[in-house]
């Protein structure tokens, strides 16, 4: 049963009932749950400094029951944005119709290896994306504590959320990043969200969820990006480049990328 507490509701702004509503969606958590009892997660630390990680069980994934009413989480994010990622991406018996078809390729200068994936719903994908930030943002959970993106984006971002409003493809561009080839894949565990701030001025966040990790790049949509990132972000047609990260590289980037 859920536990209801009277608030204003972070995304429609009306004075409702609030409900418990997951930061990064349940569905997301599959692979991380414990093989005797399904309702228990593995939450899982990891020390880049000392290569050595700490499991720990818990009873849920992260929630909080004080930004989210029950109509805005279960039918404008849920039905809207959230029933696309899980049904086309994650889980068993995905939708064939609706699945990315992922090409694999690899770079013959220095040997890279990537896959584009076409046959995204590029808006409703980008939203669902852009919702796990947003959430990240507004709430006080302390996992999330270093994702902070002001009242001016978060109030776009929600906006955006709310009215269904597609956004340009520079507009919060994102990079997915995946660890699935290495030995230490990192499966099974979802990192504290990062700030990350470029030399260039850009600004974004790291999520890493599962062996992928998301890259939001937070900046006015004039604000000139990296070639690499303007390369390789989701596109309007559909299109969509994962970075694989060579075996042997992934603490070496991690590192990089969080500064350490």
């Amino acid at each position: 049963m859920l536990a209801l507490i009277m608030g204003k509701c972070r995304l429609c702004l009306k004075d409702k009932k609030l409900i418990k509503a997951h930061i990064i969606p349940e569905f997301m958590y599959s692979g991380m749950k414990s093989e005797d009892d399904k309702n228990i997660f593995f939450e899982v630390t990891y020390d880049l400094d000392t290569n050595k990680s700490k499991p720990k069980k818990v009873q849920t994934g992260e929630f909080d029951k004080n930004i989210l009413c029950s109509d805005c989480d279960n039918r404008i994010l849920g039905s809207n944005y959230e029933r696309y990622a899980q049904k086309s991406m994650y889980g068993k018996g995905l939708n064939p119709e609706i699945a990315p078809i992922c090409k694999n390729y690899k770079n013959p200068n220095d040997g890279a290896e990537y896959s584009i994936c076409t046959n995204i719903d590029y808006g409703k994908m980008k939203l669902f994306l852009l919702s796990i930030l947003w959430r990240a943002s507004i709430t006080d959970r302390k996992l999330f504590k270093e994702v902070s993106l002001g009242k001016k984006h978060e109030e776009i971002i929600r906006k955006m959320l709310y009215e269904g409003i597609i956004p340009e493809e520079l507009e919060y561009p994102i990079l997915m990043t995946s660890f699935m080839r290495t030995d230490n894949s990192l499966k099974n565990l979802i990192g504290q969200p990062k700030r990350i701030k470029y030399q260039n001025g850009v600004n974004g966040y790291v999520f890493l969820i599962d062996s992928i990790q998301f890259m939001f790049f937070v900046n006015s949509i004039n604000h000139k990006m990296p070639e690499y990132v303007t390369r390789t972000i989701m596109k309007k047609s559909g299109e969509m480049t994962i970075l694989h990260l060579p075996n042997g590289k992934e603490l070496e980037f991690l590192k990089a990328i969080l500064n350490k």
